[in-house]
């Protein structure tokens, strides 16, 4: 069996000076820093605990996960480490242990069981996992949430071209990144135009009529036509469509 041989820390270099010639910030091995935190653990003066707590700060080990696949333009990985802190290197953090090993508890029975990784890509995803396990409740009988373990009209549907082929993203969590602006466009239209789906009570304006002055002249919906529309079932219908399909 061969011998590993520790690599030898490279040399401490300047990389940035002050006007008057002084080291301003200084690069440094992390074994050099390791070595002098073992030496500052031998004095108890305050300010050597201060700068000892300080060096403990910066060596503190992160959970080592990441993606197992690769960049689009590059030979690292498309996402990781996780940077979890963990109380020693080689530890992955609570959320990227799975699957468990042996009997052990799950530590978050009613959430999805997915680690995530491709989904990182959409920025949405990033937002509410932090890049870790899926954040989201099971489904019942499941032990995914409905992005991961989708119905049938629980996908996109969406045409992507003229033979008929439809989207198959799931969006029992979000919504299809690729097709929601063309709905969010539509929805928010049909919320503006709301109102002309009732009389003015101000002008006298019929349905699908702008209201009007005195005189005749077209004008935006009075404040009572508006109002009007805010207490129907459609506007909150449509309200919580464009909500989900902001996030």
């Amino acid at each position: 069996m061969a011998m590993t041989i520790p690599t030898p820390p490279k040399s401490a270099r300047v990389i940035a000076r002050r006007r008057n010639g002084a080291a301003r910030r200084v690069e440094i091995s992390a074994q050099e820093v390791e070595e002098a935190f073992r030496l500052l653990q031998l004095v108890s003066i305050p300010e050597a605990r201060r700068l000892r707590d300080r060096f403990a700060a910066v060596l503190r080990p992160v959970c080592y996960w990441a993606s197992s696949r690769t960049g689009r333009y590059s030979n690292y990985p498309a996402w990781g480490p996780c940077g979890a802190f963990v109380s020693a290197p080689n530890e992955r953090c609570v959320e990227h242990q799975w699957p468990l090993a042996g009997d052990a508890p799950d530590p978050f029975p009613d959430r999805c069981t997915v680690t995530l990784d491709e989904e990182l890509e959409d920025s949405r995803w990033v937002d509410y996992s932090g890049g870790l396990r899926c954040p989201f409740d099971r489904r019942t009988g499941s032990d995914r949430c409905p992005h991961h373990d989708p119905l049938e009209q629980e996908l996109c549907g969406d045409p992507v071209d003229d033979g008929g082929t439809t989207c198959t993203t799931p969006q029992g969590v979000f919504a299809c990144r690729d097709h929601r602006y063309t709905r969010l466009t539509a929805h928010k239209r049909e919320l503006e135009q709301l109102p002309l789906t009732l009389d003015c009570a101000h002008c006298g304006a019929a349905v699908g009529e702008s209201c009007t002055t005195d005189s005749g002249r077209a004008v935006a919906f009075h404040k009572r036509r508006v109002s009007a529309s805010q207490d129907l079932e459609k506007r909150q219908e449509l309200s919580d469509e464009i909500k989900w399909l902001s996030l």
